[in-house]
């Protein structure tokens, strides 16, 4: 597999697990702004979602030196069907046949953004 196409998967993968960690990490906030923000500074969820932003923003530039932006960028839109993948088979959330609609648009138009270039 080519590395560029790999990294337009894996970093939208990444990205997707780490607002699952951003939702874990804010399951149990008060509504107390200054008590919530310290207490998620030192949620392991929370630490894990920036670390995993962080590896995937530096192979995005990486991913971006090899393909135009106008290609790759598309691909971050697999994250609006990642994530609520993640929140029905780990969270037990609901997904409604919007979401399937719209799902099956957005992996149509990655492929013809994809296949195009």
């Amino acid at each position: 597999m080519r590395l560029d196409l790999a990294l337009l998967i894996i970093v939208p993968v990444m990205i997707s697990l780490g607002q699952f960690l951003f939702k874990m990490a804010g399951r149990n906030l008060t509504g107390n702004l200054g008590r919530d923000l310290l207490s998620i500074a030192f949620q392991p969820y929370f630490i894990g979602a920036i670390i995993l932003y962080g590896v995937a923003s530096f192979l995005w530039v990486i991913a971006l030196s090899k393909t135009d932006i106008s290609r790759a960028y598309p691909f971050m839109a697999s994250g609006f069907v990642i994530v609520p993948l993640l929140g029905y088979f780990l969270l037990n959330e609901t997904l409604s046949l919007p979401f399937f609609a719209g799902t099956v648009l957005i992996l149509a138009g990655i492929a013809v953004i994809s296949y195009a270039s």
